[in-house]
């Protein structure tokens, strides 16, 4: 089987982890300059109730048509 994408091989061990690391900082960083763009996800807690279909319906929409 032949990998369709390119593999660089080059990279070593430390500079993925760096590059990771990096990576995650920026994404926790840009989202605690930004908390109004979080998505807050509802719970119910366990064996209390349901969510409707139409609530399911609505709150994934938006994430995953975009």
């Amino acid at each position: 089987m032949r990998w369709p994408f390119p593999r660089r091989i080059r990279d070593s061990f430390e500079e993925l982890r760096a590059k990771m690391i990096a990576e995650t900082s920026a994404f926790i960083t840009e989202g605690l300059r930004h908390p109004e763009y979080a998505v807050r996800i509802p719970m119910i807690p366990a064996d209390t109730g349901r969510f409707p279909p139409s609530f399911a319906a609505a709150f994934w929409e938006p994430i995953l048509v975009e």
